[in-house]
């Protein structure tokens, strides 16, 4: 037989866990592995010299906000990430999807891009599914439904909880969703449109999801000195409707007690064992992404931006807003912006150079002249994450490695934006400085929970692995070699060390080039 592709003379790290590392070669026809073994007597169309590489399942990037971010409509091929080696990615994060819009509204997405400019057509989940194949991507897409889009397609702007015939129309949409091809929900119970939610209207949806055998996402409630009642929160709801979940993004904001850190995954632990089906994902970086309006007491931001921006204004309502803000304690000096609708002005300066350039009498002052001035359209870097807490939840048994990141590339350079290294660099960052360099977790187990482990909580029965008859999504690397480039004040650099990436059989990365190729599959239940 000659093959499409013969990888010979790597070492196979297969993506399931076990410590069996072994020397073999990866023989690949058409979108398939045929074959893994001794290949040495086999013929290839390409063959590709692995010797001194790991041959790894493509990563399966199960937190990625390349739809919210609006990079997906932007530019399709998501090269920073097909450069990680990452093959598949799971969008719709944080209560926020690309689909259903029945009202043709981007409104949920605003909080993190400008939605102006792109080209919506599409309502339902099928169409939408349909035009990203249409389009092409340089991975492969997998969505679930978000929460807020849902609610907003029945209720727009209003933050309220909804009446039982909204419930019934919100829960027969996603009902639609995913049978058109949706993987789960996600619900981002610390946003604005969210918070009202009850919990009967979450259990309600949660009961769909759990019929159609998907799986959901929660976005904590508070990621602060409460995270151990948001848990808490999140484990009522699977107690009541039992469905395959995870956490997003986890980490304690602020914490330097590694105790606390220790108390909190013996609680997911503890839940685990309960039968909750409960699953986290991280990220190896030490500061957090966040929508500036997170910052400001709850209250402020009920009932939408506009409400928030009048609440702003009004010199009463302004003094309350500050006042809960200072009464918080909050780490300005280390609070950047990252992406505003203002352009680079004030990006890559923290909300406390920000007040001292304008005189404010608080950073809380900066910050809601920069939502008044953005229209709410700002994201921050929040550098409050300590990293002996991310090495223990690294380590961590349930704990999915994920980016919480979007696909860019260098040529963005020039937009003004700073996104967050994590988008260049994750999967690198896991495999040279916490796998070769701290040796916090050894190469199969640091794999494993970047795609193995993923593509099984997320019901992909073959992908993940590198086997006989699974899609040859693949990352080769070179063990001694990988590392992350991309920092904080420069983060548009692409990764060392990754040599060749395979998705669905062809060639995306060869030598470290990428090759412009959209070879990404739409991925859903039912198509």
């Amino acid at each position: 037989m000659i093959f499409d592709i013969l990888i010979k003379n790597g070492t196979v790290v297969d993506g399931t866990g076990q410590k069996n590392a072994y020397r073999a070669d990866v023989g690949i026809t058409g979108d398939k592995i045929f074959e893994v073994g001794d290949l040495s007597k086999a013929k290839a169309k390409k063959e590709i010299d692995a010797t001194g590489l790991i041959v790894a399942p493509g990563f399966v990037d199960v937190q990625n906000h390349s739809d919210s971010y609006g990079s997906l409509l932007r530019d399709n091929h998501l090269e920073s990430l097909v450069r990680q080696g990452i093959t598949t990615i799971l969008m719709g994060q944080c209560g926020s999807s690309l689909a259903p819009l029945i009202k043709g509204s981007l409104a949920s997405i605003q909080k993190w891009t400008a939605v102006e400019g792109f080209n919506i057509n599409w309502t339902s989940q099928a169409e939408f599914m349909a035009e990203m194949s249409r389009r092409g991507a340089g991975v492969n897409l997998a969505t679930l439904v978000g929460h807020a889009t849902l609610r907003r397609d029945f209720i727009g702007d209003s933050t309220r909880p909804l009446t039982s015939k909204e419930e019934l129309q919100v829960g027969a949409l996603l009902k639609r969703s995913l049978q058109e091809g949706a993987l789960g929900l996600s619900v981002g119970l610390a946003y604005s449109h969210e918070r009202l939610a009850t919990e009967e209207e979450i259990h309600k949806l949660l009961r769909i999801v759990q019929a159609h055998q998907g799986v959901a996402s929660f976005h904590l409630r508070n990621e602060g000195p409460e995270i151990f009642a948001a848990v808490n929160e999140v484990f009522g709801f699977l107690r009541h409707v039992p469905v395959r979940s995870k956490i997003s993004h986890l980490k304690i904001l602020g914490e330097k007690n590694q105790a606390n850190a220790e108390k909190l995954l013996s609680m997911l632990e503890v839940a685990s064992r309960d039968g909750v089906p409960i699953y986290f994902d991280v990220y190896p970086y030490l500061a957090s992404a966040v929508v500036l309006y997170l910052l400001l007491p709850d209250w402020a931001t009920s009932g939408g931006k506009n409400e928030l921006i009048k609440r702003i204004k009004n010199p009463d309502t302004r003094k309350d807003i500050i006042r809960a803000m200072t009464a918080q304690n909050y780490p300005y000096d280390k609070i950047t912006v990252a992406t505003s609708s203002l352009g680079p002005t004030f990006t890559g300066k923290s909300l406390a150079e920000i007040a001292k350039a304008q005189n404010a009498a608080h950073p809380a002052e900066a910050a809601l002249n920069l939502i008044v001035a953005s229209r709410d359209q700002i994201i921050v870097f929040w550098h409050d994450v300590h990293e002996e807490i991310l090495e223990i939840m690294l380590k961590h048994p349930l704990a999915l490695i994920a980016t919480d990141g979007s696909g860019y590339n260098i040529g963005n350079n020039t937009s003004g934006l700073i996104p967050h290294p994590r988008s260049f660099g994750t999967t690198a960052k896991i495999l040279g400085r916490y796998v070769r360099d701290r040796k916090i977790l050894d190469l199969e187990e640091a794999v494993y929970k970047m795609s193995g482990r993923p593509a099984q909580w997320l019901g992909l029965k073959d992908r993940g692995a590198v086997m006989k008859n699974y899609y040859a999504d693949l990352a080769i690397f070179d063990p001694e070699n990988i590392a992350d480039l991309s920092t904080y004040e420069n983060p548009f650099k692409y990764p060392a060390g990754i040599k060749y990436v395979l998705v669905n059989g062809t060639l995306a990365i060869e030598n470290g080039e990428y090759k412009k190729i959209l070879a990404g599959q739409v991925l859903g239940k039912n198509i």
